[in-house]
């Protein structure tokens, strides 16, 4: 299996996996109008002989506060086939789509709303995000900073409009 980055070749065939993932097209609509609005940062794949088995997106975000404006990353959504779930691939999507994410000149972190027992693995943390502005709030809710305390403290998180929040 090879992690690559999507290409729009692979679109039909994403837009099946992130279906399969989690069962209903809403996810898909949202990979759709990302791609609209031209908010993608970057998509992977996870191929296996020409299959692909999984996907990971990240969008642009940014935080704001009066005294600073930085540029985050959004994950999501992470998909993966459901015949091939528990098996790394999503992992390995993570940590490859982590380090593309570091490589990226302006961005100064990522945030997820995800599950806490699988993306703390990662460095995710809710203690990160706890004090911004942002439609959600709790555990679920995280951030892996590239720089300690880069989120500033009365930051507002402004997604996408595709996320329509």
């Amino acid at each position: 299996m090879q992690i690559r980055k999507e290409e729009i070749k692979d679109r039909a065939q994403v837009l099946q996996v992130v279906h399969d993932a989690f069962g209903q097209w809403d996810e898909c609509d949202l990979v759709k109008q990302l791609y609209l609005d031209e908010d993608v940062l970057f998509g992977l794949v996870a191929e296996e002989e020409g299959v692909i088995l999984g996907h990971i997106l990240f969008s642009g975000m940014e935080i704001i506060s009066p005294h600073l404006q930085i540029q985050t990353a959004s994950l999501a959504p992470l998909s993966v086939v459901p015949t091939h779930q528990n098996k790394r691939i999503g992992s390995q999507l993570v940590e490859h789509g982590i380090q593309v994410c570091r490589d990226i000149e302006d961005l100064s972190g990522i945030i997820v709303l995800g599950d806490p027992a699988y993306y703390s693995r990662f460095g995710f943390t809710d203690t990160s995000t706890e004090h911004l502005d942002a439609p959600f709030k709790g555990e679920a809710f995280m951030g892996l900073e590239f720089r300690k305390n880069i989120f500033p403290e009365d930051g507002k998180v402004i997604y996408a409009k595709a996320f329509r929040l």
